[in-house]
């Protein structure tokens, strides 16, 4: 925010906390809902000033996987060099040094300690707003809820940004605080797969709204009970290829608690012109490990490829009007999009 006259000056996310505040501070009636989404974290990063230096000190390096993408389909290695790629434009050192010297990963050091710095401004916040409702009295009968709406992939498999389908991309939190269903004196971790899709569903059964009809999501309601029978064992996963955005192609992936299994479309109906993905997640959780081609896993790479045909349907998804993949480019996205 900035000191334009209407508009509040001050760095957004302590800004956008003080109106939340009063907000909860006003005195009403009825049940509220507020929505508060902090910006700071995304791209670029820039900390508020009290935490620009904090981990100045801590040693970053990029992921091992930065560097091991001979079993990857080519799209990532095309995709080094672009705006989501480690080597792209944001990191134009990278022409001057090699990759192994400690000045190749200084700016990318840099970046991630102010991403870091941003995240301390976003602590802040949710403990201002659960000291407020304390103060107000509504701090146990408020379902309190902190998400995100995409993970984030910070150098592993050589990549940043978030529209692809491994791990670091598709990994959100989600913590959840209601007394009245969850105790605070026995707090649980569930670990059954739930997904953004499920958010609005949820909300309504926990406050006892009429459940909203044709939705794909589920209340995650029973799961705070206890209550896993029923439970989805696997989801589909899907994104477009964008013109704006050249440097993912389209994807069609589904997970399971322990695989996943990812392709790449090409959207003209021609067979995939990237090689396929396929990783135990039980056995490597940071998908080091390409199985795709491995033949002991045929048997597992159609279950997978059925259960994803299935999923595809059952999501209303069929026919699939995805757009043409035209290809890995380098070309920056246009500014006021960035």
């Amino acid at each position: 925010m900035n000191g334009r006259r209407g508009v509040l000056a001050g760095y957004y996310t302590t800004r956008v906390t003080d109106l939340a505040v009063d907000f909860l501070r006003q005195s009403r009636a009825r049940p509220f809902c507020l929505i508060l989404g902090h910006k700071a974290p995304h791209s670029f990063y820039f900390p508020e000033p009290r935490y620009s230096n904090v981990f100045d000190q801590v040693r970053i390096e990029y992921p091992a996987s930065a560097f091991h993408l001979d079993d990857k389909p080519e799209w990532i290695r095309q995709r080094l060099n672009t705006w989501h790629g480690i080597y792209g434009p944001l990191f134009e050192w990278r022409k001057n040094f090699p990759d192994s010297s400690p000045e190749a990963v200084k700016d990318f050091a840099a970046m991630t300690r102010a991403y870091w710095g941003t995240i301390l401004s976003v602590d802040d916040s949710v403990g201002r707003l659960y000291e407020a409702l304390r103060a107000a009295g509504q701090l146990d009968n408020t379902l309190f809820i902190f998400t995100s709406d995409n993970g984030l992939l910070n150098g592993e498999h050589g990549m940043v940004d978030k529209r692809t389908m491994h791990e670091p991309s598709i990994r959100i939190p989600l913590l959840v605080r209601y007394p009245p269903l969850v105790p605070t004196n026995a707090p649980r971790v569930i670990d059954q797969m739930v997904l953004t899709i499920d958010m609005a569903t949820s909300i309504l059964d926990i406050c006892g709204a009429q459940p909203l009809k044709n939705i794909h999501g589920k209340s995650w309601k029973p799961l705070l009970g206890g209550k896993t029978r029923g439970w989805r064992n696997s989801w589909y996963y899907e994104y477009n290829y964008e013109k704006q955005f050249p440097y993912t192609p389209n994807v069609r992936g589904v997970r399971t608690d322990e695989w996943k299994y990812m392709h790449y479309p090409t959207g003209d109906g021609n067979p995939d012109r990237h090689l396929a993905e396929l990783y135990n997640l039980k056995d490597d959780p940071d998908e080091n490990h390409n199985l795709i081609n491995d033949p002991r896993y045929v048997r597992k790479l159609e279950e997978l490829r059925k259960e994803l045909a299935r999923l595809i349907k059952a999501a209303d998804g069929l026919p699939d009007r995805m757009p043409l993949d035209e290809g890995i480019k380098s070309a920056l996205p246009e500014k006021s999009i960035r």
